[in-house]
């Protein structure tokens, strides 16, 4: 049996490991191309929030979006069908983030109060250092009367969601002893969330100037002192 030439057996190996590769980049490029698309999504999506909390969502025009975002307007209809379909994305990001975060706080997991108290603290503090989702609570507080029906529907049936897993988690609290039980938990919760509204708003919208763990900290204090058992 001949040996190979070295040379050949080299130039051999090579050639296949180029066509792998090139397969390789081949089926690459399908992920790089949608990975791209969106973080470019994104980064409209940003600017677009930006801009909305500064002008307003009706006194910023598509045009105003693709000038800060330095892309063509076919860019910008490769990623979203209008202005109104931008703000629903928007608005989705920052409710799965806002929801994925709240579900956490539940007042009957297995755990001392104090524990506890901490987790809602440090969850509360995450979303408020957090800058886009400060822009987003302003730009719907600030536009909200004047937004499509739809929209202003999604906003109210995240509340709707809160309201229920917070009722629920108190509920279940004051089965088992830890929350007092002659009190009811959905008018608990709607107070909550709107003490919560409130303050978001002179946050967001008003720009005052709140000291974050001092806001969360009275707010817990103030509620859990009238619902806690053997407070």
């Amino acid at each position: 049996m001949k040996s190979m030439n070295p040379m050949l057996y080299t130039i051999r190996v090579m050639r296949i490991s180029f066509k792998k590769n090139g397969k390789s980049e081949e089926m690459m490029k399908p992920k790089r191309k949608r990975r791209d698309g969106l973080l470019r999504q994104a980064q409209i999506m940003e600017i677009a929030l930006k801009l909305f909390a500064e002008k307003g969502y009706h006194g910023t025009s598509i045009e105003d979006i693709i000038t800060h975002a330095h892309i063509v307007k076919g860019t910008f209809y490769l990623h979203f069908e209008s202005k109104y379909h931008l703000l629903d994305a928007i608005i989705d990001s920052n409710l799965s983030l806002m929801f994925e975060s709240i579900k956490l706080l539940d007042i009957s997991m297995p755990k001392p109060i104090q524990e506890i108290k901490k987790f809602y603290i440090d969850t509360a503090r995450m979303l408020m250092q957090n800058e886009k989702l400060r822009l987003f609570v302003k730009v719907f507080f600030h536009d909200a009367l004047s937004l499509e029906q739809k929209l202003v529907d999604k906003v109210n049936f995240f509340f709707q969601q809160i309201v229920s897993i917070t009722s629920g988690y108190i509920t279940k609290a004051q089965q088992e002893g830890r929350v007092k039980s002659h009190l009811d938990a959905l008018v608990i919760s709607y107070s909550i969330l709107g003490s919560v509204k409130e303050v978001l708003y002179h946050w967001a919208v008003l720009e005052e100037h709140l000291d974050i763990d001092t806001t969360i900290t009275t707010m817990l204090d103030t509620y859990l002192s009238g619902m806690l058992e053997n407070t």
